[in-house]
């Protein structure tokens, strides 16, 4: 067994063809968001793994994005021949949720230094390869192939390195894009089937290194739905009291599913056991755009859980937010409280909610309104303003605004350094008051 070629990335990424064969050619259903699992393979899994039981042997891999947009991935397997010298095995695989499955290509008759013969028909494909991950650190790698000295086998790989500055959560916004245009997404769902009432939203969130995905629904049949994306079943959610949602966020967090799909440019569909009732139609998120975003805010906790603030000037103004919120919850734990608000009469469809989350990572408060005319809206927590924000025109023509804040701060929210449980809430629409609650304490 001779030492194969060597293939830069950039190469691969441009569809590289030997002897007449495309090894990038993409078979549809490969990309991600193809699959239920919680766990997907990213360019984050770009390293060097060992074969941790056996002598100096391993692979590196590489995970790549091609002209057209698709996913797919190149190893390089480093092993010895009967003559125990050094040997090489080259993989190209596709990526399917936690797993690649390569096909795997030898050499024949090539030697040191040799010159390029175009038309040489020294690369072959030998047999398949499959890695099946069961962490960012660790996986399983299966193989098959006619080659004499190779045959069949198993062995299990650990990682050695990874690309300087990465972090690999196993989820979908390991792959976004740096310089991608972030913001978010919201869409209605509408009934979908003759007798079926009720409606819903969607809403699509990405700011870097997080994607938030959400559906809420409202006036269905209590029970058991399925969400379905892009004709995928990414799981189950309960209807209770005529009212449902599920929320997806990658990285991970307690409290929500990993996401590891998707939705953008997706049908987005809730069945029952008759087929589907709910449906975005003809309607779907906008996809990646390249362009500006903002930093990532700051990485420090503030919060501090008992009173809300740290030491300062009164409610809302404090300096520092006390000792840090990491000792709010236990790790898993998850505190959430959601209110609807009072409509006051001065716009009599206005709706909204107030919404406070809390993990051992972070703390979060929310108000979202609706059914409003277009235009400015002023948010007061116990008698203090604390923002403004705008509500705008859907696609779908409803109107709907929101103020989000979070603590440690990050791209696309208000630094959450208030107390808003116990609070008054007020939206103000000019000086008149629209919308209200006192928001609980627990």
């Amino acid at each position: 067994m001779k030492v194969i070629r060597l293939f830069s990335s950039v190469s691969l990424a441009f569809g590289l063809t030997i002897s007449g064969v495309n090894l990038f050619a993409h078979e549809s259903g490969s990309g991600p968001g193809q699959g239920m699992g919680d766990f997907m393979v990213t360019r984050h899994f770009t390293g060097s793994w060992a074969q941790v039981e056996q002598e100096s042997q391993g692979l590196n891999l590489e995970v790549i994005e091609q002209i057209d947009g698709s996913r797919r991935s190149v190893a390089y397997w480093y092993t010895y021949g009967a003559d125990r010298k050094t040997a090489w095995y080259l993989g190209i695989g596709d990526l399917v949720d936690d797993q690649i499955i390569y096909e795997l290509y030898d050499s024949v008759d090539v030697g040191f230094m040799q010159g390029d013969e175009p038309g040489n028909d020294s690369v072959q494909s030998v047999g398949t390869m499959t890695i099946v991950f069961d962490s960012c650190d660790s996986g399983a790698v299966t193989f098959d192939t006619g080659h004499e000295e190779v045959g069949s086998g198993s062995f299990n790989i650990a990682r050695v390195s990874e690309i300087m500055n990465t972090h690999c959560s196993g989820s979908i916004a390991d792959d976004m894009h740096a310089d991608a245009m972030f913001g978010e997404q919201r869409m209605g769902l509408m009934p979908a089937r003759e007798g079926m009432f009720g409606e819903g939203h969607a809403r699509y969130e990405d700011y870097p290194g997080h994607m938030e995905f959400e559906i809420d629904v409202e006036g269905l049949p209590d029970g058991d739905y399925h969400l379905y994306v892009g004709g995928q079943d990414h799981g189950v959610f309960s209807v209770s009291n005529g009212h449902g949602s599920m929320e997806f966020t990658s990285p991970g967090e307690t409290g929500s599913m990993m996401m590891t799909f998707d939705p953008r440019g997706m049908l987005i569909e809730i069945h029952d056991d008759q087929g589907v009732v709910m449906s975005s139609f003809e309607n779907s998120f906008a996809g990646d755009q390249h362009g500006h975003h903002g930093d990532g805010g700051d990485d420090d906790h503030h919060y501090d859980c008992e009173t809300g603030m740290g030491p300062g000037m009164g409610p809302g103004m404090g300096h520092g937010m006390g000792s840090g919120m990491m000792n709010c919850v236990d790790d898993g734990d998850f505190v959430e409280i959601e209110i609807d608000l009072e409509n006051t009469g001065v716009l009599i469809d206005a709706e909204g909610k107030a919404e406070w989350k809390m993990n051992s990572d972070r703390v979060e408060f929310s108000v979202e309104i609706e059914d409003i005319p277009v235009g400015s809206y002023t948010l007061n927590v116990g008698g203090v303003e604390e923002g403004t924000f705008e509500a705008f025109e859907m696609h779908d023509g409803d109107v709907y605004g929101h103020i989000r804040f979070r603590d440690p701060e990050s791209y696309g929210r208000e630094h959450l350094d208030f107390e808003p449980r116990g609070q008054k809430i007020e939206v103000f629409q000019g000086d008149n008051v629209i919308l209200e609650v006192n928001f609980p304490t627990e």
